[in-house]
């Protein structure tokens, strides 16, 4: 699986979508079905990591 779009799509849940990091883990699941619970987390922490802002 392309993991840089996996990325791209749960950074486009959170910051766009507005939704929280739980619905958009749902909604990832509509997008890749074949996904695992732990690979979803990592990657919507690694979004959010992304999303934060730096000082």
């Amino acid at each position: 699986m392309d993991d840089r779009r996996i990325l791209d799509r749960a950074r486009w849940l959170l910051q766009e979508v507005h939704l929280t990091p739980t619905e958009a883990a749902g909604r990832l699941l509509d997008y890749f079905p074949d996904l695992e619970r732990e690979e979803r987390a990592r990657v919507l922490r690694e979004a959010a990591a992304e999303l934060r802002p730096t000082r």
